[in-house]
This record gives C-alpha cells, sequence and structure tokens, in this order.
C-alpha cells in the first residue's frame, strides 16, 4: 500500500493551511508505514516539515487551483511506476481529528468488501428533497421534483467525504475528479472537522482541548 499526502501551497480560505496541518497527519504515521509515504506539493517548507518522508516536488502544472486531485494522484503513480494493482490511500491535511485507528478501520472495510475504491459517506446536513436551485431571483426551483412532505418518506441518503480515500492504482483513470465511480463503495463515518477556514481551525482546536481537560 502507498499513502500519498497532497500538501499544495496557495489556499484562500485559510493561507499557509497545509504547513499548518502537516504535522497533524504525519505525527499519527507509524514508523513501520513510513516508506509508503508519499507527500506531493509545491511548497518548500511544507518539505522541511517531511523529515523521514519520501516528497515529490509536483511541477507548476500541476499546482494550479483548477488541476484536480485526481491528476496529482495519477502523477504519483507514474512518477513512481506503481503496479496496477496496489492499493492507494490518500490523506488530506484538511482532517486533523484523523487517526490511525481510523485510517485502519477503513482499510479494513475496503480489503473486506473487495472494493475497487472506497469514499467516506457522512449524515447530510440537509436532505437534497429540501434543498432548490435560486431562479429568477427570490424564487426557486427542486432539485430533485417531489411532492413528499413528510420526512420518513424521504429515500436515505448520505454526504460523500474525503475524510480517508482508497482505491487500487489501476482504477484511478476510471473516476471522476471527485474520485468516485459507480463501483466505489462509501464508509460511514460520524461528521469530522474539515478546515478550510480559520473559523474551522478554531473549532478544531477547540474540540481538539475540550478532549483534553476530560
Amino acid at each position: 500500500m502507498k499513502i500519498i499526502i497532497p500538501a499544495r501551497k496557495g489556499s484562500k480560505g485559510l493561507p499557509g493551511k497545509n504547513r499548518i496541518l502537516i504535522n497533524h497527519t504525519l505525527s499519527t504515521i507509524p514508523n513501520y508505514v513510513k516508506d509508503n509515504v508519499i507527500v506531493t506539493t509545491n511548497d518548500g517548507k511544507v518539505i522541511d516539515e517531511c523529515t523521514g518522508f519520501r516528497t515529490l516536488l509536483r511541477s507548476q502544472a500541476l499546482s494550479g487551483d483548477n488541476v484536480s486531485t485526481k491528476d496529482v494522484l495519477l502523477d504519483v503513480v507514474e512518477k513512481y511506476n506503481i503496479p496496477g494493482e496496489e492499493i492507494i490511500m490518500m490523506l488530506y491535511l484538511t482532517y486533523p481529528e484523523r487517526t490511525w485507528t481510523d485510517i485502519e478501520a477503513a482499510l479494513n472495510f475496503f480489503l473486506d468488501n473487495e472494493a475497487k475504491s472506497m469514499l467516506c459517506r457522512v449524515e447530510p446536513k440537509s436532505h437534497p428533497y429540501l434543498c432548490m436551485f435560486s431562479e429568477d431571483g427570490d424564487k426557486g426551483k427542486q432539485i430533485v421534483e417531489h411532492d413528499l412532505y413528510r420526512r420518513q418518506d424521504y429515500p436515505e441518503c448520505f454526504e460523500l467525504s474525503h475524510f480517508i480515500c482508497i482505491f487500487r492504482a489501476n482504477e484511478l483513470e476510471k473516476l471522476n475528479k471527485n474520485l468516485y465511480n459507480k463501483d466505489t463503495i462509501f464508509y460511514k463515518i460520524k461528521r469530522p472537522v474539515d478546515v478550510d477556514t480559520k473559523e474551522d481551525l478554531e473549532r478544531y482546536y477547540d474540540k481538539s482541548n475540550s478532549r483534553n481537560r476530560y
């Protein structure tokens, strides 16, 4: 198994986000796994934090705002000549609550289901049947057309999460830019803090400090 950690510089919501968060992820990885970790980044300061881990300085062409994570992962697969059947786990740095126990549980779920690809799933904050497209100023159009009014009649749904992403290397080309397709399975988790802004980071620190008090 290879663990790939994308760590591009240039975050808009929280400047320097990956520099702040890199050690939260690296510190969860046990020593016996370190040789299987590849950090792909265009940030020299992130590379400085990755002592003991392999790093790939990605090209400028793969460092723009519009570059998909899929393209970045394919670049790592090509550069390191990763075999098609090899398992790849991708860990975004934006989930500082994630532990190695979480990672092992997700990997076991992937293996037990003999899956080709796996993302995570969380309870949605709002059901799609309650959501509308904005239309003509203050008007709206249903995202999913229906005439149901009782929530218990709504079909079960979930929100996808990239908390832990796992796939076979040869499946990558078949995934969409959000890293799933019709064969992807989804591992159920509780909604984690996903750091994209200063407020998200403060919320993580508040939760962490609260746990430490007890």
